[in-house]
């Protein structure tokens, strides 16, 4: 009997004892429960927001030296590096892209964006778009502008850079955006030299130029350092190929190669009867008074 009732009191500290181990555990996991609610919701206040890309920059191209670096066929594994350089000397550029390169480095691409350089479409498999149907044309760059609006997070070009330059009446409509040639082409593709890239690059713009480089030839990527100092010397502003423009209106499908300098007005005619002697309308002065007018056409 006596055992028994030592039994009984020794199943009965046991299930207390599992009982206290129970409730602990319960605690110890409600804890972790709000601990981690807590953490979550602290995370969630603090994540940062989704960048944006940075705002096309106020700049008046007709009064200061601007010049447009542009890049194509990439990206490629050299534009990173570029994009290192271009950064470092606070330049922002713009970039024609393929787009079947696009899907190797979208990451790339979202930097390109998210920097404040400019995308544009540049086909997309660099075909000659003369030789091709409308229908063609239309494929090319609608496939290149989905690849690159999905790589960059939704930035959707807005201008084009037709390869080779070929482009006509039919293939400007088809496009529907501006055509953006070059005023300076280096031809670093042709000479893969760094020296010739860099003194080309320096010598040959003017203001509101357009200069042509490759972002996939690492001799061109190795010459814009010294490209950008040799331009800064010359007093010249790196701009976009959008904010070169943007005191102009683009038309789709007409082509331009550099920003060239508004139509200055024609001076007032001169109204006075006769004109005064010396005037840009009248005779020049002489001794022995004014000559007779002569009938316009004479």
């Amino acid at each position: 009997m006596r055992t028994r009732k030592i039994a009984i009191i020794a199943a009965g500290l046991l299930l207390a004892s599992g009982c206290g181990h129970a409730e602990k555990r319960q605690a110890r996991t409600a804890g972790h429960r709000i601990a981690a609610g807590k953490a979550a919701g602290m995370k969630a206040r603090t994540a940062p927001r989704p960048q944006r890309p940075p705002a096309q920059r106020k700049i008046d191209c007709d009064r200061l030296r601007c010049v447009a670096l542009t890049f194509d066929d990439g990206p490629g594994p050299y534009t990173d590096g570029l994009l290192d350089v271009l950064k470092r000397q606070g330049v922002r550029a713009t970039f024609f892209l393929i787009g079947q390169h696009v899907h190797g480095f979208p990451a790339v691409v979202r930097r390109e964006v998210m920097e404040g350089h400019e995308i544009g479409d540049h086909t997309w498999d660099h075909a000659q778009l003369t030789k091709l149907s409308t229908a063609a044309v239309g494929a090319q760059i609608q496939r290149t502008q989905a690849a690159i609006t999905k790589a960059s997070g939704g930035v959707k070009p807005t201008i084009t850079r037709p390869p080779y330059g070929a482009t006509n009446r039919r293939v400007g409509q088809a496009i529907g955006m501006p055509l953006i040639l070059w005023s300076v082409d280096t031809e670093d593709w042709r000479y893969l030299n760094t020296a010739r890239d860099t003194r080309v690059g320096i010598k040959e713009p003017r203001p509101g130029g357009i200069i042509l480089f490759h972002d996939i030839h690492k001799p061109s990527v190795k010459a814009i350092p010294a490209v950008i100092a040799g331009l800064k010397k010359r007093g010249f502003t790196f701009v976009t190929v959008s904010e070169l423009f943007q005191n102009r209106r683009l038309q789709p499908g007409r082509t331009y190669s550099e920003l060239l300098p508004r139509k200055t007005a024609s001076p007032a005619p001169v109204t006075a009867s006769p004109p005064p002697a010396g005037s840009p309308a009248g005779p020049a002065p002489s001794r022995s008074g004014p000559r007779p007018q002569q009938a316009e056409g004479d």
